[in-house]
């Protein structure tokens, strides 16, 4: 990785955390994950670095998730991390309702940092994480969990345990996503007015928004090598 990709990557503020996290390797070595923020950005400065407050988020929220693992186990840790991880500023006054797209990316991102820096470990969910994604799935009315957060399903189904209809919905609901459209054809996929289309359309989202976010992780990354 040469020095002015790792400068580029960390003044633009639509890079992803995990090349945050690279690019900060590359200019100052492993040793910062233990300094202070002012010892940070006065360094990156003093390299002629100016760090958007975005990215100062998001690699503060990702050195918080290899030092303390805060994220698996701590609600309003994940929540904040979510944010941060689709370069979104925090509300640290406040609960910022994630969501559910923001959570299923920043899962993704937590799981390759996490596992590149625990020698591919991967990290387990705890209970107020779980709950805090299912709650944000049943309000933005989601029968059926994205793949990418099927951990939740569980949970999200106790909001729906005594409605035999959403139960019957949420069935069908998995066979049609099963049979969609993915890739290009996604993205024009026509899914009708109706409760399954409506669901439909709704994982249709999440799906394309994630696979987006990986394309453009995959290409900050490839700069990074270059």
């Amino acid at each position: 990785m040469t020095t002015s990709a790792a400068k580029a990557a960390l003044r633009d503020e639509k890079t992803c955390a995990s090349a945050c996290m690279f690019a900060m390797d590359a200019l100052l070595g492993s040793s910062w994950r233990a300094w202070e923020p002012e010892t940070l950005w006065l360094s990156l400065t003093r390299m002629r670095v100016h760090v958007p407050d975005e990215n100062r988020e998001q690699i503060m929220a990702a050195r918080s998730l290899i030092t303390t693992g805060r994220f698996y186990y701590d609600m309003h840790a994940f929540e904040k991390t979510c944010m941060s991880f689709n370069n979104e500023e925090g509300n640290y006054d406040a609960l910022d309702d994630a969501p559910v797209m923001y959570i299923s990316w920043a899962v993704a991102e937590a799981e390759m940092i996490h596992r590149f820096y625990e020698d591919g470990e991967t990290g387990v969910l705890d209970r107020e994480p779980v709950c805090y994604t299912a709650i944000q799935l049943h309000r933005a009315g989601f029968v059926q969990a994205p793949t990418p957060l099927g951990w939740a399903q569980k949970e999200l189904d106790k909001h729906n345990a005594n409605d035999a209809a959403c139960k019957k919905l949420c069935a069908t609901v998995r066979e049609g996503w099963a049979a969609a459209p993915r890739g290009d054809d996604l993205l024009s996929a026509a899914f009708p007015e109706t409760p399954e289309g409506v669901q439909l359309a709704r994982l249709a989202a999440v799906h394309v928004y994630h696979e987006r976010r990986r394309k453009e992780r995959e290409q900050q990354l490839a700069k990074l090598k270059t």
